[in-house]
Order: C-alpha cells, then sequence, then structure tokens
C-alpha cells in the first residue's frame, strides 16, 4: 500500500484509490489461512492510514502444486490525479508526451 502511495506522489499526482490482487494457497490449512487474514488486515490498516481505499480487486485462493502453496502474494496497483500533467516528475523509462485520449 504504502509503496503504490509513494509512486504516485513521487510523480506529483494525489492518490485516490487502489486495486489488490490477493493470491494464496489453500485456505483450508490453519497456516494459509492465518496468512490471508493478517495480509488483509495489514492492507486495511495501511489504506485507514493513508486515506487510500480499496475499490477493486480479486482473490485466488488455492494455489498449490503437489500439495505445497504458493508464497503469499498480495499485489496492490494504485491510481491518482495528476492536474498538470505536463510538470509531472517522469520516469526516466517513460516519454514525456501528451496522453492520447
Amino acid at each position: 500500500m504504502a509503496e503504490a502511495w509513494r509512486n504516485l506522489t513521487a510523480t506529483g499526482a494525489e492518490p485516490l484509490a487502489a486495486t489488490d490482487n490477493l493470491n494464496f494457497g489453500n485456505p483450508e490449512r490453519p497456516e494459509i489461512m492465518g496468512q490471508f487474514v493478517k495480509a488483509i488486515e495489514g492492507i486495511g490498516a495501511a489504506c485507514r492510514a493513508l486515506d487510500f481505499p480499496i475499490v477493486s480487486g480479486n482473490v485466488s485462493l488455492y494455489n498449490e502444486t503437489n500439495g505445497r502453496g504458493i508464497l503469499p502474494t498480495p499485489t496492490i496497483g494504485g491510481v491518482g490525479l495528476l492536474p498538470e500533467w505536463e510538470k509531472a516528475s517522469a520516469s526516466a523509462l517513460l516519454p514525456k508526451t501528451s496522453p492520447s485520449f
């Protein structure tokens, strides 16, 4: 959460909202369910602290191979408002051109 928020503010954008993608193993196993619950609690706490709500998302469970669960993989993406895009801090990888809307 904090990284998505920081990435937006580093460009001069006002962070508005986030989306999540949560990938975990079999939630019927107590340790996996514990990972899932703690990830949700942590994301929720960060959302409240940053005033950066989750407005959409995806959850994928039972991600296992040969009875072994994947490592917990919560992913966050954010969107923000950049009123004057011409004044934005740009990444070295992105050209500074006008958006094509």
